[in-house]
């Protein structure tokens, strides 16, 4: 594919978006548990689309699509922060991030800005296998930075809302490998 200086210039815009998320701390754990050096919604991404490969990989599902959907799944927040449940309605939070990633993703070419556009809607749908093993996934990984929160020296007991808010989250879900690897996490040991 050929592109136009303006679509490098898009594409170029499109990358310092993405950078910004870098820049976003993690909300709840700044006001629930007082972290003082919280992860980035990037770190959080990261660790998420890791995680999305390996699982995905080990229970035969398209890796390929669920680790676009994990890497696109909070880059809304890149440009309206990483907002907590209790401060925005859901409502209100799911126009505002859709406006904003239509925003961030009209810097792409049209194929694969509406490619893109398909995979997140899919995503904030939950609709499809994928999208649930991606929420799950995303609980998994909350739950796995709060206990790594904890062997840090910060409260066991303010960690446990995002241990509880995972647990009840996937506890909805079929059992599977997920679901496991949560109640090896659960355990107190490293």
């Amino acid at each position: 594919m050929n592109l136009e200086k303006s679509q490098i210039s898009n594409i170029v815009s499109f990358f310092r978006i993405v950078c910004n998320l870098k820049k976003i701390k993690r909300e709840g754990w700044i006001h629930k548990s007082k972290i003082d050096l919280p992860e980035s919604v990037a770190d959080h991404s990261y660790s998420m689309c890791t995680i999305s490969m390996v699982l995905a990989d080990i229970l035969n599902l398209h890796t390929e699509h669920i680790m676009k959907m994990a890497n696109l799944h909070d880059l809304a927040e890149s440009l309206v922060g990483d907002k907590m449940p209790d401060s925005i309605s859901p409502e209100k939070k799911a126009l505002v991030e859709d406006k904003a990633m239509k925003i961030i993703l009209s810097k792409l070419p049209g194929p694969l800005r509406e490619k893109y556009l398909d995979i997140w809607n899919e995503y904030v749908d939950n609709s499809t296998d994928s999208a649930k093993f991606v929420h799950n996934v995303d609980k998994l990984e909350m739950a796995v930075q709060a206990k790594e929160y904890e062997f840090d020296g910060y409260s066991k007991q303010s960690l446990q809302v995002f241990l509880k808010s995972a647990n009840d989250y996937i506890a909805k879900s079929e059992p599977d490998i997920v679901f496991e690897i949560l109640q090896k996490v659960n355990d107190n040991s490293k």
